[in-house]
């Protein structure tokens, strides 16, 4: 695990119980920017998932009217009919329906800590007291800085809360997610006897927690929010947890989009030259172009004075083909470091190529760049295509639709099996299959190809 000890710590507070507002307050619940999912089980309208914030949809509701319509007869303690039953929610906020792909803000990082068997009711409060002691005690071992609070979920299991401010659900901050999701994980695997972490739902950023307030649909007990924790910014809890590094790199391999190869060990043999992947759109072509102008002139150590113009004319004209809004900002960057042009020198040469959008086809790219690279790059060489046989086009055919159902089995299987134990997460029995099928969003037949026994 990463060692978290070269930056002072932070002092761990008294966590104390507090109500459901003090919880909807610190991570802006009723006030989303977008949307966020609210789930139930037993909505009585059947349906499960319900949507809470701005967006024109007949599944937008509110808290208190989603609370109102999930009823059940709940044992345990109650042993009455109870409104708020089995009620999740999405900590994290989507663009519109909640799936991975839709994610637009991040607000917290949690861990998702669950018993390993069904504990009588009247004993759940004193083994939830247990646990968040040893789990305070774990973290303060392996320097984590402290959570925000925490929820005891009416069942003798815990969620981990370490909030923060809204931050863009980027591709960057995605993997910086994951990263910090892995380090609370392993901070805590010496969690054992009678918990366990919930890996799956804990590095899953689009998943559901049990809401504040809400009732465990088995023992009758209210999930019930502590607080007393500090609420963070993003940066300030990737620097607690040592990841600046990491984010430096990954925002680096963003702005300047560089490829990254595989690392071989050194040998005798004669040096091959490695192949870079790209794909055949337009903008690919062109981001090929500003790799290899970037890749030639730094290993010159800058852009002879010669060459200088039509260098930073040709990068202008294919960064405009990536962004129109940043491409200038990046000629910037990239003169800085190897043409040397003046502001008014960079401006000037690129005055005709904002007011017109160049575009060249393939030969002439080739003939530019041979100008200026002395060879001609291997991507905009033309090649002869080789025309096929029909019985190998019939042959490529067949493997093609026989890997093209190889891999759509495969992601049916994976759909199945993750609905499956989602929901025996969330209600602590076996599902039907239908359930299954409703959770997945795939045909009953499907799943029963895939069943699970």
């Amino acid at each position: 695990m990463l060692a978290l000890i070269e930056r002072p710590l932070l002092s761990w507070p008294e966590y104390a119980i507090a109500s459901p507002k003090g919880f909807y307050e610190l991570i802006d619940f009723h006030s989303p920017k977008y949307v966020r999912a609210l789930f139930s089980h037993n909505h009585e309208s059947g349906k499960k998932i319900f949507l809470l914030g701005n967006r024109k949809s007949s599944k937008v509701t509110d808290l208190k009217t989603f609370k109102r319509k999930t009823t059940r007869y709940v044992q345990g303690v109650l042993n009455s009919k109870s409104e708020a039953v089995n009620n999740y929610y999405s900590p994290n906020e989507f663009y519109s329906w909640p799936r991975a792909i839709n994610l637009a803000l991040f607000r917290a990082n949690w861990i998702d800590i669950d018993v390993t068997e069904k504990v009588d009711a009247t004993k759940v409060r004193e083994l939830e007291h247990d646990l968040i002691e040893k789990v305070i005690q774990i973290l303060k071992k392996n320097k984590i800085p402290p959570f925000t609070g925490y929820v005891c979920s009416g069942s003798g299991g815990i969620h981990l809360y370490w909030i923060y401010a809204p931050v863009d659900a980027s591709q960057v901050n995605k993997e910086l997610w994951k990263a910090i999701a892995n380090i609370l994980i392993e901070s805590l695997q010496s969690i054992r006897s009678l918990w366990y972490i919930d890996k799956a739902a804990s590095k899953r950023a689009y998943g559901n927690l049990r809401i504040p307030g809400s009732v465990h649909g088995r023992t009758g007990l209210q999930a019930r929010f502590f607080g007393g924790g500090p609420k963070y910014q993003f940066e300030e809890l990737l620097n607690y947890l040592n990841l600046e590094s990491l984010r430096d790199s990954l925002r680096l391999e963003k702005e300047l989009g560089v490829v990254r190869l595989p690392i071989e060990p050194k040998s005798n043999k004669p040096k091959q030259q490695i192949q870079r992947r790209y794909g055949h759109n337009i903008k690919d072509w062109w981001f090929k172009c500003i790799n290899t102008l970037q890749i030639h002139f730094r290993k010159q150590g800058k852009v002879p004075k010669g060459k200088r113009d039509k260098t930073a004319f040709i990068l202008f004209v294919a960064l405009q083909h990536l962004n129109k809004d940043t491409a200038f900002e990046k000629l910037v960057k990239i003169n800085d470091e190897l043409i040397g042009f003046s502001l008014e020198e960079l401006d000037g040469l690129t005055k005709t190529a904002k007011s017109t959008f160049y575009k060249y086809n393939k030969e002439t790219l080739a003939e530019y760049l041979e100008d200026l690279l002395y060879y001609r790059p291997e991507y905009l060489c033309t090649t002869p295509k080789v025309k096929l046989s029909s019985d190998e086009i019939k042959q490529r055919q067949k493997k093609a639709a026989k890997d093209t159902a190889t891999k759509k089995r495969n992601n049916s299987e994976e759909i199945v099996r993750e609905a499956f134990n989602e929901l025996i997460n969330e209600t602590g029995k076996k599902p039907t299959q239908r359930q299954v099928a409703e959770r997945a969003g795939v045909g009953l037949r499907t799943v029963k190809r895939y069943w699970i026994c």
